[in-house]
């Protein structure tokens, strides 16, 4: 298939009655993530407070600039989103302070480490449905209201000439 990369956004084509549609993909430029890559406007990625997945941001954004210069769809990064954050252990300030020095803004509210995230899956649950006053859940509303700030304020300054963005830039 000739566009097989486009199939996802061709199929959403119609799909208007949402403000958001959220998407959980690997790092890999499989068929799969290009189809979303292409259908996306911005992304979220979550990396987690350790070394190894610090080195992976690499791939990713290596992925981002194979869509915006192989697919010729431009994707810019809404937001780095730490996860497993730990407050107690120096590796997890690091990987912020890390992000921070190289996303700077673009860096949201850290995911802390919660054992109701872990949980609420197992009791076939959302962390809202199954722990909402738990730490885990507090984190998650922060983001959301903090995903949707940022995608308002990226909708009024839309100029029509959306590119890949680097980061700090």
């Amino acid at each position: 298939m000739r566009d097989r990369h486009k199939v996802l956004r061709h199929r959403m084509r119609n799909v208007t009655q949402y403000d958001y549609v959220v998407m959980d993909c690997g790092p890999s430029l499989s068929v799969l993530n290009q189809n979303a890559l292409v259908y996306a406007d911005h992304i979220l990625i979550p990396v987690s407070c350790d070394y190894l997945s610090l080195v992976g941001v690499r791939q990713i954004l290596k992925t981002l600039k194979q869509v915006n210069d192989i697919l010729l769809h431009p994707v810019s990064i809404l937001g780095v989103v730490p996860t497993f954050y730990d407050v107690r252990t120096r590796i997890s300030v690091e990987a912020v302070q890390t992000l921070q020095a190289y996303f700077k803004d673009r860096v949201l509210p850290p995911i802390r480490v919660n054992t109701r995230l872990k949980e609420a899956p197992s009791h076939k649950k959302t962390v809202f449905e199954f722990a909402p006053d738990s730490h885990g859940a507090e984190d998650y509303r922060t983001l959301v209201q903090k995903v949707i700030e940022l995608s308002r304020a990226d909708a009024a300054h839309y100029d029509g000439e959306a590119a890949f963005e680097q980061p700090g830039a």
